[in-house]
């Protein structure tokens, strides 16, 4: 009797939550108060559990290409199948007041918001110092490193803005946009599936000697689940920022640069904020060309710009969290 009554009144209490929009405004919110976990993330476990799979199937480098992708394919189908499938077991046994809190739940933990954000304003803060002293500027570099794979210790203040805006507007795709898109359409088993394969994209998705042929299931599925809500992103940014100028960003050539979804984000985020992206930037002590992204008469990267980028995708958020609640 009394079990029956005290699922009476969380059902009746959780059961709003059953409006999908709602769960997602709830996730959010959970998202911007606390921020991701510091001492403790169920993505610790994941990469544990990858790193186990990579140890116990990965062939010899010398292997044929069809052998190395073949054992790629059914270490990503073990690394992430298992979890999607408990959590599906765990929906089965739940009741559908708590099935709601879990999805709540799952989505907090995959999206990245505050986190990007905190990121973002370590490299601002001390970046925009005035005077900006060679300790702030060190302390910016050192803040953008954590968030980047090029090399940061010699980048002057306006090299410092362009990698965090780049970082902040291709993140901004992949860790809010795209975990929100496929929660919306498959709900917390869709968005617990892509954020699994875009954690393991970013620990087998390098074109390494030991990677390129075993890490080549996990970076095209990566591309594949990213390819449309990029694109939602592109007008987003273009919607929240300078239209036409974003819109014809991501349609150069240009855009389709190292990724068939950061590169036009990139592009789209630049000509939204008015800027100019890419150009040289220096990788593992060699300096690479890459093509420039955004407005070609745009402004260089100034730290005022990296702040309008954070302000760029928080706008984004909010239209994002308006209309799917409205619709859903």
């Amino acid at each position: 009797m009394t079990l029956s009554i005290l699922d009476s009144i969380f059902n009746g209490f959780f059961g709003d939550l059953s409006h999908t929009g709602l769960m997602l405004v709830a996730a959010l919110v959970l998202d911007r108060l606390l921020g991701e976990p510091k001492s403790w993330h169920p993505l610790i476990w994941f990469g544990r559990w990858v790193d186990l799979c990579r140890q116990q199937l990965q062939i010899p480098t010398d292997a044929s290409l069809i052998r190395q992708r073949l054992v790629g394919v059914l270490a990503w189908l073990l690394a992430v199948l298992p979890w999607v499938a408990m959590l599906l077991a765990v929906f089965w046994c739940l009741p559908g007041w708590l099935d709601n809190v879990v999805s709540v739940l799952v989505l907090y933990f995959a999206i990245g918001w505050q986190s990007l954000r905190e990121h973002a304003l370590a490299i601002y803060q001390p970046l925009s110092a005035t005077p900006l002293t060679d300790d702030k500027l060190n302390e910016a570099r050192v803040a953008v490193s954590y968030i980047v794979s090029r090399d940061t210790q010699n980048l002057d203040d306006s090299a410092v803005a362009k990698a965090g805006i780049e970082s902040v507007l291709e993140n901004g795709s992949d860790a809010i946009f795209a975990p929100i898109f496929w929660f919306m359409l498959l709900g917390a088993p869709g968005v617990l599936l892509y954020r699994l394969a875009n954690t393991l994209d970013a620990m087998w998705g390098y074109k390494t000697t030991e990677l390129l042929h075993f890490g080549w299931c996990a970076a095209r599925i990566d591309d594949v689940l990213n390819y449309v809500p990029a694109r939602l992103v592109v007008y987003t940014y273009a919607a929240c920022g300078r239209w036409k100028s974003a819109i014809r960003s991501a349609k150069q050539p240009s855009a389709r640069w190292k990724s068939p979804n950061a590169g036009p984000v990139m592009a789209a985020g630049a000509g939204a904020l008015g800027i100019k992206l890419g150009g040289e930037a220096p990788y593992f002590g060699k300096m690479e060309t890459r093509p420039i992204l955004g407005d070609a008469d745009g402004d260089a990267p100034k730290p005022k710009h990296l702040k309008e980028a954070i302000l760029l995708v928080d706008k984004s958020v909010y239209l994002w969290g308006a209309v799917l609640w409205l619709l859903f």
